[in-house]
């Protein structure tokens, strides 16, 4: 019988099932069923088509399968690239400073200086040539420099909102690079506000004389207590040595806070009560503002930032220029571009690309110009079609013998094939649903010749018990038929 059932599967693998109809109220397929044949080979001396019901039994099994098989489509978003070109931009041996009128989605904000908001991204066309032995653009050193001050930086440096200052250190033009927070909050009495190592818990609060007792937890757990008042503010910080303290101030200290940053303090906490009250159920409370600064990496001039992307630090300007730092002889090789190559700058998607001229024969004779082009991604929302299957990782579970139905499961349709002369689970039926059920629908078989009933498994009302049964094979295989017409 199972035989018969992987070679019928086999078979039936290979043909479509388009056009099935979902005709009953319930889903079943291979992995939620068991169809239930008889064993029985001889009654009352004559041999019963017990083979022919494993035929048709293996058949609805091979039916089942593929139900479980199905289109499916599923939504999702993906990343598709997008490119935004410059006009071109003629060699002319010009400085060339990026505008947002030869290439209006820079997205950066560029100008001729770097002021306020703006970075200057400019190209000395002076220093890059076309070299005909290789048909290629060859940039030399500083032909592209990036230059902006200490309020904006276009670079990618790993934090949301970032703060750049510059010194000498050691006769060095040094920046140091400090991630930045702003917050403000509220705490009631006995809370602690948790700043980045720093905990702050609220002993006392005085709402008439607008105070607060603190208890202070400083990075390397050292406590110390202090009364704070409203509308000063205090500075909490780790210095470039490790060494950590506390200083109040009546105004907003900013010059003590860049005199900080730029002797490269590690940590800063500013921390100011704003206001205090009596909140719901007569608890007092604080609020507050702090900012926190952290420092996250430092660069001096002649370093590199990535690639061959070169740092010079201008302190007394507050200025910072990447440029591209060409020198073969110190590890910085030779840059050249071929047709359809471009150099990416350090700016997030930002490209630089040579656009070459070319003669009858389309031979590279020379540059025509260079457009800047910058790759984005945006996110695009598409339909996936795919095939989904529920199908059983065991075929021969599918199909059991008569004898082997002890009891109803339930979490499985049972599907019973033959009637009770040949098929034993007639025998469990009666003791499930009792005789007199079970007697009238044997009365429909004989009746009708054949039936097709359908009943609640008392054990799991979701699944069924289904009834394929015929006075003769030919009749059970009706009974089968029209009930895979259904599927």
């Amino acid at each position: 019988m199972r035989k018969v059932l992987s070679v019928m599967l086999s078979v039936l693998f290979l043909v479509s099932v388009a056009g099935a109809v979902q005709a009953l109220n319930f889903t079943i397929n291979s992995t939620n069923a068991v169809i239930v044949l008889p064993t029985t080979k001889i009654v009352n001396g004559q041999p019963l088509h017990i083979g022919e019901d494993a035929i048709t039994g293996s058949k609805l099994g091979a039916l089942l399968v593929l139900k479980g098989i199905r289109q499916v489509s599923y939504s999702t978003y993906v990343d598709v690239p997008v490119e935004y070109h410059s006009v071109l931009i003629e060699d002319e041996d010009q400085y060339y400073k990026l505008n947002n009128i030869d290439m209006p989605d820079v997205g950066v904000n560029v100008g001729n200086s770097p002021v306020g908001d703006s970075i200057v991204i400019a190209v000395n066309f002076s220093r890059i040539l076309y070299n005909d032995t290789i048909k290629k653009a060859q940039f030399n050193d500083r032909s592209i420099e990036i230059i902006f001050n200490e309020n904006t930086t276009p670079l990618n440096l790993g934090e949301e909102t970032n703060k750049i200052v510059s010194t000498v250190v050691d006769g060095k033009d040094t920046m140091y690079i400090y991630s930045y927070e702003e917050n403000s909050g509220s705490k009631a009495l006995g809370e602690t506000l948790t700043v980045n190592g720093w905990k702050i818990k609220f002993r006392d609060i005085d709402t008439e004389q607008e105070k607060t007792l603190v208890d202070i937890t400083f990075p390397s757990g050292f406590p110390k207590t202090e009364t704070l008042y409203k509308n000063k503010y205090y500075i909490l910080y780790v210095d470039a040595n490790g060494d950590e303290d506390f200083e109040p101030f009546d105004a907003y200290p900013s010059a003590r806070i860049q005199e900080l940053l730029e002797a490269g303090v590690r940590k800063i906490l500013v921390f100011s009560p704003t206001d205090f009250f009596v909140g719901i159920g007569g608890t007092r409370q604080v609020t507050y503002t702090y900012e926190y600064y952290e420092k996250i990496r430092m660069y001096q001039d002649g370093e590199v930032y990535e690639g061959q992307w070169v740092w010079d630090i201008d302190p007394e300007n507050k200025l910072f220029t990447l440029y591209l730092h060409i020198d073969p002889e110190n590890d910085f090789p030779k840059v050249t571009l071929s047709e359809g190559e471009m150099l990416k700058l350090p700016i997030d998607g930002l490209n630089i690309q040579p656009i070459f001229t070319k003669d009858e024969n389309g031979e590279i004779t020379g540059i025509e110009g260079y457009k800047f082009v910058r790759i984005d991604k945006i996110k695009k929302k598409i339909t996936v079609q795919t095939t989904k299957a529920e199908v059983t990782d065991d075929v021969n579970k599918l199909i059991i013998e008569d004898t082997q139905l002890t009891e109803l499961p339930n979490d499985k349709h049972v599907i019973i094939v033959g009637g009770w002369v040949s098929n034993k689970a007639w025998t469990l039926l009666e003791q499930v649903y009792g005789s007199s059920i079970i007697q009238s629908i044997k009365d429909e078989v004989m009746s009708k010749g054949y039936v097709i009933k359908i009943l609640d498994n008392p054990n799991n009302p979701e699944y069924k018990v289904i009834i394929l049964a015929g006075k003769d094979y030919t009749l059970t295989r009706k009974a089968v038929e029209e009930f895979m017409d259904e599927l």
